[in-house]
This record gives C-alpha cells, structure tokens and sequence, in this order.
C-alpha cells in the first residue's frame, strides 16, 4: 500500500513499529520487519543530515562531564565558557537541526506492507494498535 506522508510522520511511524517490534506472531513480525526495512531505507538522508560532526561529539562529552553533579552551581560557569569558545560549533549544529527539521516536512510517498486485523497478536495493547492505524488494511464493506 502506498502510503504519502511527511518524513515526520514517518518516523512516528517507525517509532511505533519498534514499539511493537517484540510481540508474537509470524505474519504480524514479518511485516513489522518488512516496513521497519523499507522505512529506514528511505528515511536514510534524515539520518545522514542530523548526524553530529565529531567535533560537535567531542564538545558534547565534554559539557556532560560537567553535568555528572545537577547541584554543582560552579559547573555552569565552566559550560558557559566552552559555549562560548565553541560558539561556531555550536551555531553550525543548530543550523544543522534547522536543517533536518526543514527536511522532516516534506512529503514523500512509500509502498509499505499492510496489516490485516487476523495478523494483530492477541496481546497487542489499543495503545499499540492506534499508532499502527495507517498500516491495517480497510476492511471490506461488502
């Protein structure tokens, strides 16, 4: 089936399928696997544009190391001052999220298997089944 939705709700969407991921039932993990694939697949460049660049990586260690005590007031004057000796950094990645987010609104279309409501495990909770409502199959009217 194909399915036209921004890349935001695609990625709901494979939330919601990791979510799920470990219930029973042979169809049902066929497919979950099958779209779990295929959206990855295709959700592959949003995964590529967020990645933070090394040096960003290494800043971020550095400023949790002054995090590992949350009542240490003396720590935040020394994350201000890395903030503002890697304040370039630091703006390059922001941007790069303003970025991403730009890239999460459009709207791609992609073919996913369906789910039939025989293939839904017995323990699948209402929760679970509402965010897996794009992928059921329609029943039939007739």
């Amino acid at each position: 089936m194909k399915i036209t939705e921004t890349k935001a709700e695609f990625v709901q969407m494979v939330n919601s399928l990791f979510a799920v991921k470990d219930l029973e039932g042979k169809d049902f993990a066929v497919v979950v696997a099958k779209n779990l694939k295929t959206l990855t697949t295709n959700l592959k460049d949003l995964e590529e544009a967020g990645k933070p660049s090394k040096e960003f990586m290494d800043l971020a260690l550095s400023v949790n190391a002054f995090t590992d005590d949350p009542n240490d007031d003396s720590k935040i004057y020394e994350i201000e001052k890395l903030e503002k000796e890697n304040k370039e950094l630091i703006d390059e990645r922001r941007k790069q999220l303003e970025d991403v987010a730009v890239l999460m609104e459009a709207e791609i279309e992609i073919d996913l298997e369906p789910l039939s409501h025989d293939m839904l495990p017995e323990n699948i909770t209402a929760h679970q089944i509402a965010s897996l409502v794009k992928l059921l199959k329609r029943k039939s009217m007739n």
